[in-house]
């Protein structure tokens, strides 16, 4: 769409589909579940120095549908691994996080679904998805979901390393 406003050619661009956003400020809580009927298919994440934190993105894919869905609450204390699994043949669908400036860490919990008529299976933990105060940029290859997370905390970088868990549906 072009238009004309005071002699000036200005351009409006519309975005359509499924467009990501932080879902977090510094320092700040967050809780990100995908819609029904639907999985995590991209995790971003960017760290910050001053703030000793990481904002986070995440995309959701369709899959024929969710359902028997469960929480698992914090899985990790500051500064600790994280060594997640969605229970039985579940994927992860949501996750939650708060931030703790004295640790400089954050604790994470997982929802995890089951997708109808579809079970996880040859299932493998990538290689470290990010570096030391790096960005992240993790897409969910095609016909896979993720199944779980694991991370470690390093208090010279104040920040985390982090694998994830992928299985094929």
């Amino acid at each position: 769409m072009t238009c004309w406003i005071g002699g000036l050619f200005c351009c409006v661009f519309l975005i359509t589909g499924s467009t990501g956003y932080f879902v977090n400020d510094w320092d700040q809580p967050f809780t990100f579940n995908c819609p029904t009927g639907q999985v995590i298919s991209y995790v971003s994440s960017v760290h910050n120095n001053r703030a000793e934190d990481r904002r986070w993105e995440f995309r959701c894919k369709d899959v024929v549908t969710t359902h028997s869905c469960s929480h698992s609450g914090y899985v990790n204390e500051f500064d600790q691994p994280v060594v997640f699994k969605c229970p039985g043949d579940q994927v992860m669908t949501g996750v939650d996080s708060y931030h703790s400036d004295k640790a400089e860490d954050r604790r994470f919990g997982f929802q995890c679904c089951n997708v109808q008529a579809r079970q996880p299976r040859d299932c493998y933990i990538t290689g470290d998805v990010n570096g030391w105060d790096d960005k992240m940029t993790f897409h969910v290859p095609e016909g896979k979901a993720i199944k779980g997370a694991h991370s470690h905390h390093n208090d010279h970088y104040e920040d985390r390393l982090w694998r994830f868990e992928i299985c094929t549906l």
